[in-house]
């Protein structure tokens, strides 16, 4: 058996080798405005001596994210020790135009080998930040080692919404592990034709909570989680706060354990939901007709509720067109009840 899987390897390893020769909500967050400030944007021009070699002149988007250890209290109960791009999970949210070179310097700063790998269609295979680096010698930087760095960069083809992640493994954790400690994030691309102007972006990712999470008190801690946070408990448990210190304690968990996101009347606003979970997961958003601009595009998603299997986007439209407060959540209820529910506050 060992000599029928080493038969099989050489071939493997002839291809690798062939490879690499060839209200008076204002405290809310405005997530337009913290997308534009995550590292300065520049606008130059590169030649063909970039690292893309066919790139020619374009426009260039540069970011920078730094790799690291971040405490995050996600509850009452509990203390989550992420690994983060910037301190964050997820990641800010990374902007760019349709036709710029989009370049991120990573800078690991955390003590195990990390990567940057996005869905993205158009890059160097020496950018892809994934294992076969390692194999095949191509691009073996980009898997980066502590204390080291790597600078990936894409031509940016289509327009809409994807999303990036770690794809290393180490000591004993695999890829999924790395994943759901935190290390993902967006990239939004605008449009360089014509459309309707978008006045707010609101990406949420949904996944799971990473394995190192430390136990302060007792009581239940979030599991499932979007943007990072989760109420432990679900509604259920908002409405116990509620009976119990009223709306100022349901105020008090806005952003904390509770993701709060909100838009003005006749705004247009897109949102983009991930799955980077290792469940699937559904969408449902109340009382808003949502449009569909990703994968159907301009149909109505009738039942204002889409399916997320593992590694997927949807992205949608919606207009309000009244003042008032929306409940967001995953449709798999009882991943709801477990964390996975949000708001959306519409103002005058």
């Amino acid at each position: 058996m060992q000599k029928k899987f080493a038969l099989i390897g050489i071939p493997i390893l002839l291809a690798f080798l062939i490879i690499a020769a060839t209200g008076n909500m204002e405290f809310l967050p405005d997530l337009n405005k913290e997308t534009q400030t995550v590292s300065d944007v520049q606008s130059q021009s590169i030649s063909e001596a970039s690292q893309i070699a066919e790139a020619g002149e374009q426009p260039v988007r540069e970011y920078t994210l730094i790799i690291e250890q971040t405490d995050i209290q996600v509850s009452d109960t509990a203390v989550w020790h992420a690994w983060t791009y910037n301190g964050t999970v997820p990641a800010p949210t990374l902007m760019v135009n349709q036709g710029e070179l989009l370049r991120v310097k990573v800078i690991n700063n955390h003590n195990l080998t990390h990567s940057f790998h996005a869905h993205m269609s158009d890059y160097d295979p020496k950018h892809d930040g994934s294992p076969v680096n390692i194999i095949t010698g191509v691009g073996a930087g980009s898997m980066i080692p502590p204390g080291g760095e790597w600078t990936y960069e894409y031509n940016v083809v289509n327009e809409g919404a994807t999303f990036f992640h770690d794809h290393a493994g180490s000591e004993g954790l695999g890829i999924k592990d790395h994943i759901l400690q935190g290390l993902y994030g967006n990239i939004i691309i605008e449009r360089s034709s014509p459309s309707p102007a978008i006045d707010r972006h609101i990406p949420i990712i949904m996944a799971e909570m990473g394995h190192d999470v430390e136990k302060i008190a007792e009581g239940p801690r979030p599991y499932y989680i979007m943007n990072g946070k989760g109420m432990p408990g679900g509604e259920k448990a908002l409405e116990e706060i509620f009976a119990e210190k009223g709306l100022d304690g349901v105020v008090s968990q806005f952003n904390y354990t509770l993701p709060v996101y909100k838009a003005k009347v006749g705004e247009t606003v897109e949102f983009h939901v991930t799955n980077l979970g290792d469940q699937i997961h559904s969408f449902h958003l109340h009382g808003n007709k949502m449009i569909s601009s990703s994968n159907s595009i301009g149909s109505t998603i009738t039942s204002q509720t889409f399916p997320l299997v593992q590694g997927t986007l949807e992205s949608f439209v919606i207009k309000p067109d009244k003042p008032a407060i929306w409940l967001f959540h995953c449709h798999v209820v009882s991943h709801a009840d477990a964390g996975m529910i949000g708001l959306f506050i519409v103002e005058e």
